[in-house]
């Protein structure tokens, strides 16, 4: 369950595994055989994490407890400020890759089935004026 949620952890903050191990004392290496399940968790990996990554609630990551993020009023601005720095095709790709997680959660599946909705209309009205296209075509054809 750690694995987990520390692939979570991978995910949340937008980096890859190699960024990530090069944050902590693990080289790529070690850090993907313990996500693969090959080498078990130990102590020293998971004091390495937490110190490397503090904002990371270490009751969530070793019980799955509480939420995933502990922010200080001072983190929050931080986090804020570089939400505003995102590129909105960045947060676009990284829904669309990860659009299996964002469905566990009703409000965001909620959103993904409006947008489908509203694609599916674009779509159906496409069709429509391509009737409205062959239709004029075959009353001019006829009307000649």
């Amino acid at each position: 369950m750690i694995v987990k949620r520390l692939k979570e952890v991978i995910a949340y903050k937008g980096i890859d595994t190699l960024k990530f191990s090069e944050g902590t004392n693990f080289n790529l290496e070690e850090l993907e055989s313990i996500l693969n399940g090959n080498i078990p968790v130990n102590e020293s990996f998971l004091k390495s994490v937490l110190e490397s990554y503090p904002e990371i609630n270490a009751n969530w990551l070793i019980l799955g407890e509480g939420e995933m993020m502990v922010l200080s009023n001072n983190d929050s601005e931080k986090y804020v400020k570089n939400l505003d720095q995102l590129i909105p095709e960045e947060i676009l790709d990284y829904i669309l890759t990860n659009s299996g997680k964002f469905r566990e959660e009703p409000k965001i599946d909620a959103i993904v089935n409006i947008f489908s909705n509203f694609e599916q209309q674009r779509e159906l009205q496409k069709m429509y004026d391509k009737i409205e296209r062959y239709e004029k075509l075959l009353e001019d054809k006829i009307g000649n």
